[in-house]
């Protein structure tokens, strides 16, 4: 079922308190992703979710705390969907994590660009939870690597570096999807993941790189 539905069946049903705070969560993120912060009322959000202004607020006392529990549930998300299967080479966990984390972008894209484009003009408060969260995946790519995720190393800055690539490449693909398909998108994202590498003590080479997509094929062919 389609998330707009889900939405519109659970309006004005009663539901238990964390049920009702995913609702909220889920309206909220529909609403954040399709416009600018500043020109989102809560008391719009409350409208949609079927609830009164009083009620969201039991949950959320403030808009910058329910925005930013938004960028939480949303980033716990695309950690869980993108957790590396450590049984595969590194290429391979690396090239199933960037689809997967694609996949999750066009299930949720409202909630994509809520965390990465509402978020970034908010207060540091906001931005520390989207900063902490890179640093979470950054940790755990390098970790794939290999390299020993230390903030102050250049490994750790090429990567992080190359995550905000892929946040602009993705959400320009996402405004612009007709330009390049979901396989080029993916394709030029790890092409310039093996560029990030290059400085590192075990880069991605393109023969790796090829037999991850191979082998990701193969796997999903199985299934």
């Amino acid at each position: 079922m389609a998330k707009k539905e889900q939405i519109k069946e659970t309006v004005g049903a009663r539901l238990d308190p964390d049920a009702r705070r995913a609702h909220l969560l889920a309206v909220g993120a529909a609403v954040f992703g399709t416009r600018a912060y500043d020109d989102v009322q809560i008391d719009q959000i409350a409208q949609q979710a079927g609830v009164s202004r009083g009620l969201l607020y039991h949950y959320f006392p403030s808009k910058r705390v329910f925005f930013a529990a938004i960028v939480q549930v949303g980033y716990d998300e695309i950690l869980e969907a993108t957790r590396p299967d450590t049984s595969q080479p590194p290429a391979e966990q690396l090239q199933a994590s960037l689809e997967a984390y694609v996949d999750y972008v066009e299930s949720h894209p409202h909630v994509y660009r809520a965390i990465f484009r509402s978020a970034a003009s908010l207060e540091q408060t906001v931005q520390d939870v989207v900063n902490g969260n890179l640093d979470l995946q950054a940790k755990r790519i390098l970790s794939v690597l290999g390299e020993v995720p230390e903030p102050d190393s250049l490994s750790y800055l090429a990567i992080r570096a190359w995550l905000a690539f892929l946040i602009q490449a993705v959400l320009d693909w996402l405004d612009h999807g007709a330009m390049v398909d979901r396989q080029q998108l993916i394709a030029v994202s790890m092409g310039a993941l093996r560029g990030a590498t290059a400085a590192l003590a075990r880069p991605l080479q393109d023969t790796e790189i090829a037999v991850g997509r191979r082998g990701h094929r193969a796997t999903n062919r199985k299934k």
